[in-house]
């Protein structure tokens, strides 16, 4: 009796510090991004050559990404969460072939989805996002190393050729210089700032690219000048749209939550975007 007590907390205590440290690492682990076997070429000049010789430090995670800074605070590095691509230990091993096949058809579709929208973003949206690099699977090996420092300040060096990653300019979120514009009564600035966001989802819609995230707080950077969106996991084409409709439903989708969130904040700033929306709407009609 005394041993299966003993066993039971010896389970216990593993499990807990187990679960402690995936908290004090924000999830992050290595098996998380494991690399996809697809075979893919390294399309990138010399300056993602030397900013990937930098050390990198964790900045934190989304849906899709885990995120980390370089050194010199130029570049974000974004490591795609692979493992949400593969089906489950438990699944492959339980009898249930029918639920299992359809998880893989999902879990299929999602990766061509990202992989898609990686290839957009950076044949398409280079300027817009600020993208420098896409490796999404393997490369020929070079030797070459990505240097890495995770939530808990421990080092960890992975083969550059064979990890996923996407590699940004990094940018100030763009929402937080646009509500302390706000805040501080500046709306010359808060227009200027907003003209940015427009003009970027303009050019994107202009390319009849869409994109199912429509979230406006977290997912846009601002360098002082230009507008740039940060997440590049959502970019989709629907060729079943004609163009000037895929221009419509493009910005659409990006402006409606930010007007949603404007009539709780600025009444003024909602009608002005109005009134470039009626512009712009109205100049792409004729």
């Amino acid at each position: 009796m005394k041993k299966s007590i003993l066993l039971l907390c010896l389970i216990l205590f593993c499990m807990s510090v187990g679960k402690g440290l995936y908290f004090l690492k924000d999830g992050f682990n290595f098996r998380r991004i494991h690399c996809l076997d697809k075979q893919v070429a390294e399309d990138w000049e010399e300056e993602a050559d030397l900013a990937l010789a930098q050390t990198y430090s964790y900045i934190g995670r989304g849906r899709q990404c885990f995120a980390f800074a370089s050194a010199d605070d130029r570049y974000v590095l974004k490591l795609p969460r692979t493992d949400i691509y593969k089906t489950p230990f438990w699944v492959r091993a339980l009898p249930v072939k029918s639920y299992r096949e359809r998880l893989a058809a999902n879990h299929l579709k999602l990766e061509q989805f990202i992989r898609s929208s990686f290839e957009i973003s950076f044949g398409q949206l280079q300027n817009q996002t600020g993208l420098i690099a896409v490796h999404f699977g393997q490369s020929t090996s070079k030797g070459k190393t990505l240097t890495l420092m995770d939530k808990l300040g421990c080092k960890h060096r992975l083969s550059l050729e064979k990890t996923c990653f996407v590699l940004q300019y990094k940018r100030p979120i763009l929402m937080q210089a646009f509500s302390r514009a706000l805040e501080n009564g500046d709306k010359k600035e808060a227009k200027r700032i907003l003209d940015a966001w427009v003009d970027v989802v303009e050019e994107r819609a202009r390319k009849g690219i869409l994109n199912r995230d429509r979230s406006f707080l977290r997912n846009y950077g601002f360098d002082g000048e230009r507008a740039y969106q940060i997440d590049v996991g959502s970019f989709f084409c629907d060729p079943e749209l004609k163009i000037a409709d895929a221009y419509q439903k493009s910005i659409r989708d990006s402006v409606d939550p930010v007007q949603e969130w404007l009539v709780q904040k600025d009444l003024e700033m909602l009608a002005y975007l109005d009134q470039k929306l009626w512009l712009l709407f109205r100049m792409n009609c004729d």
